[in-house]
């Protein structure tokens, strides 16, 4: 049957003793004062709505004005449209590139 040693560090030689107390020490240090800061504080911004509602009412206003333009040069005239490639099958259909 094998005996199974007792974990003693009072028989580890004295450098390694002393490591290990500093390190429990500086642990103990750490987990009482808190962890560094490697990076300032994240700062949350809190969203402005009001500022959000007025972007989104000027965007409006600049889409009522494009949709104004467009209504008045169609009830203007005649709107003239060219389209290119309809009537010619060879033109309407994508050529392949060659490699």
């Amino acid at each position: 049957m094998r005996r199974f040693q007792v974990f003693d560090p009072m028989q580890w030689p004295g450098w390694a003793r002393g490591a290990l107390v500093v390190f429990l020490v500086l642990s103990a240090l750490r987990s009482w004062v808190g962890a560094p800061a490697v990076l300032d504080s994240a700062t949350a911004q809190i969203p402005d709505s009001l500022a959000q509602r007025r972007q989104m009412i000027d965007e409006s206003k600049t889409t009522n004005q494009l949709l104004s333009d467009i209504k008045r040069i169609l009830e203007s005239g005649t709107l003239h449209v060219q389209v290119s490639g309809a009537d010619n099958p060879s033109d309407a259909q994508p050529k392949a590139r060659t490699p």
